[in-house]
């Protein structure tokens, strides 16, 4: 029998035969006749009496329970205790901040640098294309005649400013130089020419450009330099990160001082030495980590001769900085 039977009795449901089968199974069986007794009265109890009396053992089994749980150990008893702060751990604590830190400078001064250079390769490219416009409509691009007192190289960028071509002129100015001055505006060639014939030399300031302009080449027949053609070429290098560079006293033209100066040997400063940007009459800019374009052109700052002057044919480009003069 199981405790079926037993609710079933204890409510009345369960018929004769199963009320007899029940007394049986209890008389052969001491263990269903104490549930039974006990099922009994607990449903009396229960519907009998709207107090039930707690058990008189209920406090003293309570109160027991409670001491045993005292008694066990808890979570917390087995982490380890919280030693006091020594100056040392938070010693060492910044030192690991500080180690970290520094890692990170280089990384971030690189990322920088990157910046700068893309930042180099698309003032380049703004100039390619103004240096374009103004080859398309004078066959040429900018130029000075030697002869001309402001034939400054930078006078190149004054023309394309007098076309209305150069639109900003931060473009004139390299991120990477280490600088934050900017050319602010640049003045009218008729401006350049007058305070050059008043006072030779001291028109440089108002033509400060980072970057080295072509210096032209030497006819082929009358050996007389001459600006590069529109119709070039493609591959023919126009305009790069100027490079390390000493202003002399020395004249091409006996004309005054302060005209002269030495190409240096190494990359462009612009970039810390570690290369240049180079900007190619087909609109290209292309990083160069030596001053080796080609066999037709093994420094793009000198030519073929090694010497600052004009190339000695049209593919030997001369980029020279904005402060030095156009000379043969």
């Amino acid at each position: 029998m199981n405790d079926a039977a037993l609710f079933d009795e204890a409510f009345g449901q369960l018929d004769d035969d199963g009320r007899e089968q029940l007394d049986l199974a209890a008389a052969s069986d001491p263990s269903l006749a104490d549930r039974r007794a006990r099922f009994r009265g607990a449903l009396a109890l229960l519907l009998d009496s709207d107090d039930p009396e707690p058990p008189s053992d209920l406090a003293a089994r309570t109160t027991a329970r409670l001491r045993r749980h005292a008694e066990e150990p808890r979570i917390l008893e087995f982490a380890p205790s919280r030693p006091r702060a020594r100056w040392v751990d938070v010693g060492v604590a910044a030192a690991v901040m500080l180690i970290g830190l520094m890692s990170l400078v280089p990384a971030v001064r690189h990322q920088q640098q990157s910046v700068s250079k893309l930042m180099c390769t698309d003032n380049l490219r703004q100039i390619g294309l103004a240096m374009s416009q103004y080859a398309a409509t004078h066959h040429t691009f900018p130029y000075v005649d030697p002869s001309c007192p402001a034939s400054y190289v930078g006078a190149a960028f004054v023309q394309l400013n007098e076309d209305g071509l150069l639109h900003d002129h931060r473009t004139l100015d390299c991120p990477c130089d280490g600088t934050s001055r900017t050319t602010e505006q640049l003045p009218q060639f008729a401006e350049l020419l007058g305070r050059e014939r008043h006072r030779p030399g001291t028109c440089r300031e108002d033509i400060r450009v980072d970057y080295a302009y072509h210096l032209g080449n030497v006819h082929p027949t009358t050996n007389r330099p001459i600006p590069l053609p529109f119709n070039v070429d493609n591959r023919v290098p126009l305009v790069a990160d100027q490079p390390p560079f000493r202003l002399d006293r020395a004249s091409s033209n006996g004309q005054g001082s302060g005209v002269g100066g030495v190409i240096l040997v190494g990359n462009s400063p612009n970039h810390a030495g570690a290369g240049q940007n180079v900007l190619f009459t087909d609109g290209r800019v292309e990083w160069r980590r030596t001053r080796w374009i080609g066999s037709f052109d093994v420094d793009v700052y000198l030519n073929q001769s090694n010497l600052t002057r004009p190339g000695v044919h049209f593919r030997d480009a001369v980029l020279t900085p904005c402060v030095m003069r156009f000379r043969d």
